[in-house]
């Protein structure tokens, strides 16, 4: 039998465990509510002040965790009407450089579409994706690990050669491996993807973004698909924070590979064990 969202929440703010505050329960208790389907996507939640009369919790309390959920994308605020539940099951395809070993396996790796953005700037992108004006397309996605921290991707393509890309619905944008969508769409095949990894601080806008305190640092992963002609097919950037957890790392790309078991992974140390800098080049990922 199915509790109902407030047996949910009921049972998670009461678990004996009172080192946990009350925000973190709070939320605990709604995702598991709209994983559970006691919350359906598209359903209005209760307003703050109906769910602090329903719960023993305070304003503030619902407020931090209702802040929480619509950062992750569970929970979406539209001015004047409300919050609605979002989709929560956007997992994100073979993420095979966002995959993060909890103590149980790989843990979940959920994605929301942010934003796409033709480039009027250049970078390390242009020269590989010949940029011409504005004929670059960046998709920034913001990756949530377990829901525990985030890291952001920036993908970069030529739109000349990809404009499905700039009208990709955005829900299937959001959760789609792009590498994948590529082979499908544009018979792209990928023979390798050449890699570099800094650790340096992040920027003021990517802390935002990233929901990390002032001064943070972690890992900037530079990736570059290359096709079997040997033109690049896209670029992407990936912001990691420093966490506990160990990332893996696939050492081949497939689009019919199963990529849900570690046996053809290489592994990668906790951030908080690099170097200050390392560069890698993988011929057949």
């Amino acid at each position: 039998m199915t509790l109902t969202w407030r047996e949910c929440v009921l049972r998670k703010l009461t678990e004996p465990d009172s080192g946990t505050p009350k925000h973190v329960g709070l939320y605990a208790g709604l995702v598991e509510a709209i994983e559970s389907g006691a919350l359906k996507p598209g359903q209005k939640i209760p307003t703050e002040t109906a769910m602090a009369e329903l719960l023993p919790v305070s304003i503030g309390t619902i407020q931090r965790a209702l802040g929480s959920l619509v950062s992750n994308g569970l929970v979406i605020r539209r001015r004047g009407a409300g919050s609605f539940v979002g989709h929560p099951h956007n997992l994100l395809e073979q993420p095979l450089h966002c995959r993060f070993v909890g103590p149980n396996g790989f843990l979940p790796v959920y994605s929301q579409l942010i934003g796409r953005k033709l480039m009027s700037t250049r970078g390390p992108w242009s020269h590989p994706l010949n940029q011409n004006g504005q004929s670059v397309l960046r998709i920034d996605r913001k990756i949530s690990i377990n829901r525990e921290f985030h890291v952001l991707s920036r993908i970069h393509v030529d739109l000349l050669r990809f404009p499905l890309l700039m009208t990709c619905p955005p829900e299937e944008l959001a959760s789609a491996n792009i590498k994948l969508l590529l082979a499908k769409h544009y018979r792209v095949a990928i023979s390798h993807i050449e890699q570099s990894m800094k650790i340096e601080p992040f920027s003021a806008p990517l802390r935002r973004v990233m929901e990390l305190p002032p001064n943070a640092v972690g890992a900037k992963l530079e990736l570059l698909a290359v096709e079997t002609s040997g033109k690049a097919a896209m670029h992407q950037e990936l912001y990691v924070p420093t966490n506990p957890y160990r990332l893996v790392v696939s050492d081949k790309f497939s689009a019919a590979e199963d990529l849900s078991t570690p046996s053809k992974t290489r592994s990668v140390h906790p951030l908080s064990r690099l170097s200050n800098s390392e560069e890698k080049r993988h011929e057949d990922i």
